[in-house]
């Protein structure tokens, strides 16, 4: 009896915890959907991280750390870009390693991560960075060829990739039509799971 007493209590207090970090992901994807500089970007980012560091096991905690980084990340120049996709990538691997991850949005984001490397140096780069963005584009559109992110963010590679080496805005203009037209229809499964990137191919579209 006292056993069973202890385990509901454990159970209990697991559900307890995993409603606490809910809430507070929630909390503060709330602020991110708004947020765009990297002045706002970056408290969120720390709070990401202290979330993932109490909840080492939630993907979603760990996901949105990588994210946030990446953010930065694509919006800062020089090798800043690579110790924020290094601190990303620390923490998209632990949330790649949980059964719970879904595998297109994790792959989704290492394309997104890879294409934010190439702007160190796009010349010579963009061959090596801009090969492994496509190939994990691929892989998030085999996990789910719904997911309108890994559309994004190839339309992004393609549109900065000079004309001569087959990219430029034309070659983007129908990959980023099918993102557009997949967020039309995404529903994330929670408020809390990944829905970033539509307010990103409205911009680039116009």
């Amino acid at each position: 009896m006292i056993r069973l007493i202890t385990l509901c209590l454990l159970v209990a207090s697991s559900i307890g915890w995993a409603q606490n970090v809910d809430t507070a992901l929630s909390e503060k994807i709330k602020a991110l959907d708004k947020s765009y500089t990297n002045n706002e970007l970056q408290p969120l980012a720390n709070a990401f991280e202290r979330i993932a560091l109490a909840a080492p096991t939630h993907w979603l905690a760990n996901y949105y750390t990588a994210y946030v980084n990446i953010r930065i990340a694509d919006q800062s120049s020089g090798g800043t870009i690579d110790s924020y996709c290094d601190q990303a990538e620390k923490y998209l691997k632990i949330a790649a390693q949980q059964k719970e991850a879904d595998p297109s949005e994790i792959n989704a984001l290492y394309a997104y991560l890879y294409s934010a490397k190439v702007k160190v140096n796009p010349m010579f780069r963009g061959a090596k960075y801009g090969k492994m963005s496509r190939e994990y584009s691929e892989k998030a559109l085999k996990a789910n060829a719904d997911n309108p992110r890994p559309y994004l963010i190839r339309a992004i590679g393609i549109y900065f990739t000079p004309k001569a080496f087959g990219g430029g805005v034309e070659k983007a203009r129908p990959m980023l039509a099918k993102a557009l037209e997949k967020f039309e229809q995404f529903q994330p499964k929670t408020p809390n799971h990944p829905h970033w990137g539509k307010g990103m191919a409205e911009y680039l579209n116009k």
